[in-house]
């Protein structure tokens, strides 16, 4: 029977239990069992076998270890700092902390082989290999692609080229240790892609396995299309794609996307209950989730309340989180951030703790890579519409009907809450068109007449609140059906008969409709002739069918009009885009298209055809349009009809407000268009003109201009109140970046560049101006990546764009074995690098060190880690990431070594250290505690060549 006796490995340090402060490196071994003897090499070259029962440890803490596992089939740890010893069932254990991940282990001493680091190396000025310096680029290069990676998720698989305000906020969250934000960028500035890039970054960090994301109905395909398409993750739509009826079955469903109004239904929550937890959970539209002051609490913000429970990062999403109402926003702010709930409440004095929870980018600020504005602004025109006299016979008669209406309800219970429900409708009906109240009258007349018996009931699944009324939105689009379920009892006395008397008058106004004549001759008609498309929005269906018809009149050669509405599937919506985006001249949508749809892509011009109550419905649906892509400048007409109470008091309000733009935006500046637009959309978003117009039952134009100029007054102390509140809030900041790298794909491919000729691949050609690579694998490389299968000639590319158009080529990124394999090797030990003597162009001498800076949890687990270059000057300053050193990775010039002394040579190296030390605390907050500092690789930075002269 062999002894089971642990043999220190090569390389190992050793040291005599009785002479315990003499170490010696372990050179062999012989013999077995008790008999085992190692040949150590002692101080002075002094060699010798002995007996193994006569040694111990050697290892220090702090040395740099490689473990040399036992089996065959096990890979190394990888390398390691020694940080304590101790002895456990009579054996010595070292614990290391690993560099690439911070973990910290317990191994046997004896498994353990020393390696000569980077201060080692640096202290000795030891080059290794002849082209030491182009291998120090590349090994600095490797490490800083992954990190950049790590930390924001841009170099990974991709169908999009991330602007730099997605990238600064992906970078700041995770740099953060905090994934619990309120993203509350502008609507239609890319938060899917954000999310994309932060879940590619947190996967490949282990940290994003299950994800949850809780979106409206209308855009569950359009997240699930977008992380495919853009990111190639695969999620799962709960409801549409699978359902789950036992707990268990949760399981096998880690990527699930969900409908908010699917998830809060009883049946459905309880089962969400019961998922086991999500690593990250995010909520698109988090302004939807409703908690009052009074306590009144919105299923919506329940479903949250419980979501939240089971994740530690959380993601509320919403271009408009305020909208004026503080006890709304406190309660958002909550969900976030449960553990400052304290702060959140003395909001008002203490604003800057906003700073920890919410980021905001503007569409007025964000630029481009090149740091050109991306947004052209927008044009808002009024279309003043004077109504006809048969639309002012009509609309006289119906303000008679719903004065009666009105006193009607006023005997209260719920039959006159209904009444009053029912005369409200009609007047949002009556504000889009003559087509959206005739079919409301037409269906109130056939109830009372007996005739809506036999038709169907509408597939409303509750009754509107007056709240929900004056939203409007998505499922409101048909709200004339909502008539069929009054009672077929008359409101008043000859109800029936004013209704008749109505639509005689409507059948006039549909003859003579000046504002369905001058939408067609003076906005449309220029329009087509410019050969521009149109997008129209409207609140109805009914308006829209109106619209629809009497645009196929009028431009039959025109052909198909695309329209998007509350009745169709989301794929029948995603074949309308597809149709706008193609031959379609027209879209008319109504708000089922005011939320998350991109219309961009072939239009800049919309028309809303009729003017929401909810006013900041104006500003989604000028999203549409006004977001990233769009390349020309946004252009708006507004219809402005004075042929209702309402629309004379919002064409009031619109007025004033645009009055209120113009004063605070500057004049005759290129900034000019995109702060009027940014101005606008958040006095629209806080402006709630819908209950003055909900309490306006007796429609008395003086008294409602009176609560119009209220209004207005509060929105504006909203928005300053806002504006306030968002000062300590992080934006875009076009030198957010500065002292980072800002690694784009161009580096990935100058590294795979430096990296095929160290790897005996050869270039047989470069195609496409040098945008790909024709490539010949060595046979020992031959099939061990699955994106070439078992070919050795290969084409490749870095570039995003060619490799969608040219399918015969293969995107390298950090989702291709290829390329982690090349990064992998210029990581290793083996690859060298550690140290050079490099020529610094800028003719400042210094050292040149660059570390790995890591930090874990409140319990242990490593979060996040930066890679950072120190730069320190011969006079003494130390600087991180100079500017120089993006020069260095595109190429380096080997240099002399410094004729230094040793001591110098040390005090130079431990400075860079304490620099990189002081970093680690500076940057440590109560969500990132220190982990460790990696040294990765010193190069002195001389003004001169290379030179003969020795080393000291």
């Amino acid at each position: 029977m062999v002894a089971d006796v642990l043999v220190p490995v090569e390389g190992c340090w050793v040291r005599r239990i009785e002479l315990p402060k003499i170490l010696g490196r372990v050179l062999a071994s012989r013999g077995s069992g008790s008999s085992t003897q190692v040949r150590v090499s002692w101080p002075g070259n002094n060699q010798e076998w002995i007996d193994l029962s006569l040694l111990q440890s050697g290892i220090q803490q702090g040395w740099t270890v490689q473990d040399i596992p036992l089996s065959t089939t096990r890979s190394p740890l990888g390398l390691g700092e020694v940080v304590s010893r101790r002895v456990l069932g009579g054996r010595e254990q070292i614990l290391i902390q690993l560099h690439d991940d911070g973990r910290s282990v317990w191994l046997p001493y004896e498994n353990l082989r020393r390696v000569k680091d980077v201060r080692m190396r640096y202290v000795r000025a030891e080059t290794g290999t002849p082209d030491h310096a182009e291998r120090f680029r590349l090994r600095l290069l490797a490490h800083a692609l992954e990190n950049w990676n790590h930390l924001t998720g841009s170099l990974d698989r991709l169908d999009v080229d991330p602007l730099p305000h997605q990238i600064q906020l992906v970078h700041r969250i995770l740099s953060s240790g905090n994934y619990n934000w309120l993203i509350a960028d502008d609507v239609g500035l890319g938060k899917t892609i954000e999310v994309g890039l932060l879940l590619a970054a947190l996967k490949r960090k282990g940290q994003a396995r299950r994800v949850l994301i809780v979106a409206p109905a209308g855009l569950v395909r359009q997240w699930q299309d977008e992380l495919k398409y853009k990111f190639d993750q695969d999620y799962k739509i709960y409801g549409l794609d699978f359902v789950i009826n036992r707990p268990e079955h949760w399981k096998g469903e880690d990527h699930v996307i969900v409908s908010i109004d699917l998830a809060k239904r009883e049946q459905h929550m309880q089962l969400f209950k019961q998922t086991g937890g999500w690593d990250v959970i995010v909520f698109d539209e988090g302004h939807k989730l409703t908690r009052h002051g009074d306590g009144e609490v919105s299923e919506r913000y329940r479903l949250a309340e419980m979501l939240r429970q089971m994740s530690d990062a959380f993601l509320l999403l919403s271009g408009t989180p305020h909208q004026g109402y503080a006890d709304r926003f406190i309660a958002l702010l909550e969900l976030v951030r449960p553990d400052l709930k304290p702060q959140i409440q003395t909001m008002e004095a203490n604003p800057e703790v906003v700073g920890e929870m919410i980021l905001r980018n503007r569409k007025s600020e964000v630029t481009d890579a090149d740091g050109k504005f991306i947004f052209k602004g927008q044009q808002i025109h009024r279309v003043p519409v004077e109504p006809s006299p048969e639309t002012r016979a009509f609309q006289q008669k119906l303000q008679d009907y719903l004065r009666r209406g009105y006193k009607a309800g006023e005997s209260g219970g719920a039959i006159g809450r209904a009444i009053g429900f029912v005369m409200t409708t009609y007047r949002k009906l009556a504000s889009s068109s003559i087509a959206a109240i005739e079919r409301a009258l037409n269906l109130r007349l056939d109830r009372l007449s007996g005739a809506a018996d036999a038709e169907p009931i509408s597939d409303y699944d509750h009754q509107f609140s007056l709240e929900d009324l004056e939203d409007g939105g998505d499922e409101q689009d048909d709200l004339a059906t909502t008539i069929r379920r009054t009672t077929s009892s008359e409101f008043f006395d000859f109800e029936a008969e004013m209704i008749h008397a109505l639509l005689e008058l409507a059948v006039d106004v549909r003859r003579n409709d000046e504002k369905l004549r001058l939408f067609l001759d003076q906005v449309v008609e220029p329009l087509v002739r410019e050969g521009k498309k149109l997008l129209v929005f409207t609140e109805y269906r009914a308006t829209q069918t109106y619209l629809e018809g009497a645009l196929k009149r009028r431009f039959p050669e025109l052909g198909e009009v695309a329209l998007i509405n509350g009745s169709m599937k989301l794929d029948d919506k995603r074949r309308a885009i597809e149709a706008f985006d193609g031959p379609a001249t027209f879209m008319i949508s109504t708000e089922a298209g005011g939320e998350g749809l991109n219309l961009h892509r072939s239009c800049h011009v919309m028309v809303n055809y009729d003017m929401p109550w909810n006013p900041a419905r104006l500003v989604q649906r000028i999203g549409r349009l006004y977001r990233y892509g769009q390349q020309e400048t946004v252009v708006v007409f507004n219809l402005h009809a004075q042929d209702t109470f309402d629309n004379s008091a919002i064409d009031l309000m619109m007025r004033r407000v645009e009055q209120i733009v113009q004063d605070m935006a500057p004049v005759n500046a290129d900034f000019h268009e995109r702060l009027y637009a940014e101005i606008l959309g958040e006095l629209l978003e806080n402006l709630d003109l819908s209950s003055v117009l909900r309490g306006a039952n007796a429609m008395q134009p003086e008294k409602t201009e009176a609560q119009v100029a209220e209004a207005l007054d509060r929105a504006r102390r909203a928005r300053n109140m806002q504006e306030e509140i968002f000062t300590h809030v992080a934006g875009f900041d076009p030198n957010g970046l500065s002292g980072t790298l800002g690694l784009t794909m161009r580096h990935v491919d100058m590294f795979i560049r430096g990296m095929l000729p160290l790897l005996d691949i050869e270039v047989l050609s470069s195609p496409f101006g040098g945008r790909a690579h024709e490539l010949r694998l060595p046979e020992e490389l031959k099939g061990q990546f699955g994106e070439f299968s078992q070919r050795t000639v290969v084409r490749v590319t870095t570039d995003r764009r060619l490799a969608q158009d040219r399918r015969d080529l293969v995107l390298l990124d950090f989702e291709t074995a290829f390329f982690q394999h090349l990064v992998a090797e210029a990581k290793e030990q083996r690859f060298d690098g550690l140290y050079a003597p490099i020529v610094n162009p800028r003719g400042q001498a210094g050292v040149l060190a660059a570390f790995n800076l890591r930090w874990q949890n409140d319990q242990g687990d490593p979060t996040t880690v930066e890679f950072v270059t120190l730069f320190g000057a011969d006079e003494g300053s130390v600087v991180a990431n100079p500017p120089f050193v993006a020069d260095w990775l595109a190429g380096l010039q080997p240099g002399s070594i410094p004729n230094h002394s040793l001591e110098k040579r040390q005090a130079s190296i431990a400075r860079l250290f304490d620099a990189a030390g002081r970093r680690l605390a500076e940057k440590s907050t109560r969500f990132n505690h220190p982990n460790g500092l990696v040294a990765l690789a010193a190069a002195d930075a001389g003004t001169v060549p290379p030179s003969a002269a020795p080393p000291a």
